[in-house]
Formats: C-alpha cells, sequence, structure tokens
C-alpha cells in the first residue's frame, strides 16, 4: 500500500526487545498523514473492494507466536523512558499494528466529530431552554392580555349599561320636571288660598289699595279653576273657602261703597244746610233795608 511507510525491524530487536505502540501524538500525526494519503491518492470502488476483503481477512487471521509475546509485553512507556520527540513519520511494523492504528485513528475521528456534535446538541439544548422560557413568557403575557381584553369588555359593557342608564334617567327627570312644572301650575291656584287668605286677615288690605283689585282678580280666577276642575283631591272644600273669601271681598267693597256713598251724602247735606242758611241771612238784610 503506497503512502503509509512499514519498517521490519531489526533481528535484534526482533528477538530482544519489545516493540511499543505509537504514542497519543503520533496519533494525531498519523490522522494528518492518513488525511493526506486519502486525498491525494484516491481508490476507485474495485480497489476498495479488494481492500476490504483483505483487511476482513487479516483481522481473522492470528498473529504468529513471536508477535503474541511482544503484545503480551507491556505497551506504555515508564517514567524513566525518553518519549518520542520525532513524530514526522510513523512507522508501522507489521498489518496488526497498522489495523490497531486504524482503529485508534476511526476511534479519534469518531470522538472529535461526536464532541462537535454534542458541544453544538449542548448549544442547542440551551437555545431550546432559552426558547422555551420565552414562550412562557410569551404565553403569560398572551394570558395577562386575554385577561385585560376580557375585563375591558366587561367595562365597555358596563359603561354602555350606564350611559344608557344616564340617558334614560335624563330623559325621565325631563319628564318629571315638566310633569311637576305642570302639577305646579295647577297647584298654584290652591296654594293661592293661604296668600289670600293671609291679606284679608292681617287688615292691611283694603279697598282704597291698589293691589286690591289685581287680588280679587286672582281670587275669581281660582273660584274659576276649582270649580272646572271638582274630581282633584278637596275640590270642594277649597272652592268654598274661595267663596267665602270673595264673599267677605265683595263684603269690603260693599261697605267701601257704602262709606263713600255715606260721606258724600254728608257733604251734600252740609252743603244744603250751608246754602240755605247763607240764603236766610241775605233775606233778612233785605227786609231791614
Amino acid at each position: 500500500m503506497s503512502g503509509v511507510e512499514v519498517a521490519t525491524p531489526p533481528k535484534a530487536q526482533h528477538h530482544g526487545t519489545q516493540q511499543t505502540t505509537p504514542p497519543a501524538g503520533a496519533v494525531s500525526r498519523g490522522y494528518n498523514v492518513a488525511h493526506n494519503w486519502e486525498h491525494s491518492a484516491p481508490l476507485i470502488d474495485t480497489q476498495l473492494a479488494a481492500i476490504g476483503l483483505v483487511a476482513q481477512s487479516a483481522a481473522d487471521r492470528p498473529l504468529p507466536p513471536h508477535l503474541l509475546e511482544v503484545e503480551e509485553a507491556p505497551t506504555q512507556l515508564t517514567s524513566t523512558q525518553p518519549a518520542a520527540t520525532d513524530t514526522d513519520s510513523l512507522l508501522l511494523h507489521n498489518s496488526h499494528q497498522f489495523y490497531k492504528w486504524h482503529s485508534e485513528l476511526e476511534a479519534a475521528m469518531g470522538k472529535e466529530t461526536e464532541q462537535k456534535y454534542l458541544q453544538y446538541a449542548d448549544s442547542l439544548e440551551g437555545h431550546l431552554q432559552t426558547c422555551d422560557q420565552i414562550l412562557a413568557q410569551v404565553d403569560g403575557a398572551l394570558e395577562k392580555f386575554d385577561t385585560l381584553q376580557t375585563q375591558h369588555r366587561a367595562v365597555d359593557v358596563k359603561t354602555r349599561a350606564l350611559h344608557d342608564s344616564c340617558e334614560r334617567l335624563v330623559v325621565e327627570k325631563e319628564r318629571l320636571v315638566e310633569f311637576a312644572d305642570a302639577l305646579r301650575s295647577k297647584l298654584d291656584y290652591f296654594d293661592e288660598l293661604d296668600r289670600i287668605a293671609g291679606a284679608f286677615h292681617s287688615g292691611t288690605l283694603t279697598v282704597g289699595k291698589d293691589h286690591f283689585l289685581p287680588l280679587l282678580k286672582r281670587l275669581d280666577e281660582c273660584i274659576t279653576y276649582v270649580n272646572s276642575n271638582p274630581h282633584y283631591a278637596d275640590a270642594a272644600s277649597f272652592a268654598l273657602k274661595f267663596r267665602q273669601l270673595h264673599s267677605r271681598a265683595l263684603g269690603s267693597v260693599r261697605t267701601h261703597v257704602q262709606g263713600v256713598l255715606k260721606h258724600a251724602a254728608g257733604k251734600v247735606q252740609a252743603a244744603i244746610r250751608e246754602q240755605a242758611g247763607y240764603g236766610g241771612k241775605v233775606l233778612n238784610v233785605a227786609e231791614g233795608a
């Protein structure tokens, strides 16, 4: 096989010294050698198949007795033995060492590749955990957002209901205010009873005052309204009281008219008497002359 240096050990070492396995540095160097060899001397499929058959036959073939003795000897160097310093060329003394080196090389390559993939898998696992945490946070945020939306919809519904209720209350208030105003305008006639009665009972109301005639007119309006609405509560009682006040007002007018007439009659009579007395005196003076 070209590209791999296979050396036969000297005869003195073949019988008296022990063969050692290549150190770890030699394995790394051998990996570079094999890598360069495979790229510089590619094999066709037929050659690869032949190598596979040869490798299978060599793997099943037992080693010679003198090599078995070498294999049973210690393979590791003691601390007093100097380490190999020349790793530029790897010496393989037999096919067994070559296949052993090849196995170690494949194991090292597999371990290196596996280590890379393990590191990549660990990195992916870390990223996956980070993504899971982010997804958990996103799910929590979405859940809180859904809760917020639900609360917002509930508040919106309550706000709309409150707004509708306020509008209904405003309409109801306006209707009640209108009803109260209408009722007040009707009850004003009944409330006038106390005001008019108080004016009559105060003693300050006389026929000659300026506000007597408007008060008498208002009293007539109240009597007319109460008589036209007999179905109101206590309408008959209020009508009776209004008529009594009306009779009293008319009595005051009658008394005032009578007083005015009496006063006028007295003045007329006094004038007549005075006129009559003056005429008698004139007659007596004329007769004496």
